[in-house]
C-alpha cells in the first residue's frame, strides 16, 4: 500500500479522502399540549427544506419567538454552511423546558 501511494505521489497524484456525508442534524425536547415531546431527525443537506414537515409546531413557534426565521435558516442551509451549530435554543413553554439545536454535521 505505501509503495503505491509513493507512485501516485510521484505522478503528482493524490487519492481523494472521502468526505462523510453532511447532514443537517436537529434535535428537539419540549411539550406539544402538555405531553412530552422528542424528535431527532437527520437530514442530508440536500432535503433541508424537509425540516418543516418533522418539527412539531410548538418547535416552530418557539423558534419564531426566539427570532429564528426557519424559512431562511434552510435557504442558508441550501447555499453552503459550515459545520457547527447554527442555532441552539433553550427556553421555556408555558413553564415547561424547551431545547432546540439545529447543527451541521
Amino acid at each position: 500500500m505505501e509503495e503505491a501511494l509513493a507512485l501516485l505521489e510521484a505522478l503528482g497524484e493524490r487519492p481523494k479522502a472521502s468526505s462523510p456525508a453532511r447532514l443537517l442534524r436537529v434535535r428537539v425536547d419540549g411539550h406539544d399540549q402538555g405531553k412530552p415531546v422528542k424528535v431527532h431527525v437527520n437530514l442530508p443537506l440536500a432535503l433541508a427544506e424537509l425540516l418543516e414537515k418533522f418539527l412539531p409546531e410548538e418547535a416552530q413557534l418557539t423558534l419564531g419567538r426566539q427570532g429564528v426565521n426557519l424559512k431562511e435558516l434552510l435557504a442558508a442551509v441550501g447555499q453552503g454552511v459550515p459545520e457547527g451549530k447554527l442555532v441552539e435554543v433553550e427556553a421555556e413553554d408555558e413553564g415547561k423546558p424547551v431545547r432546540i439545536l439545529v447543527e451541521v454535521v
